[in-house]
């Protein structure tokens, strides 16, 4: 049986350009919306009366509006 031919090993270091996928993956207005929706939901949840989820929520949108900045 003939042994597989060798393929060719991938860097392991990051690519020159940069990340595909990120914060700086994603424009500014994708980070936006997804504030904007986390800050609705975290409130809805609060007045739902789940205080721990909505917090939660709410600490998620303040980090994703972080990449506004």
């Amino acid at each position: 049986m003939p042994a597989p031919p060798d393929k060719p090993r991938r860097s392991a270091r990051p690519p020159e350009t940069g990340w595909e996928l990120g914060a700086g993956g994603l424009t500014k207005v994708a980070w936006a919306v997804l504030a904007l929706l986390l800050v609705a939901l975290g409130v809805v949840l609060l007045l739902a009366g789940y205080m721990g989820y909505g917090g939660m929520i709410l600490i998620l949108a303040a980090a994703a509006a972080v990449n506004l900045f």
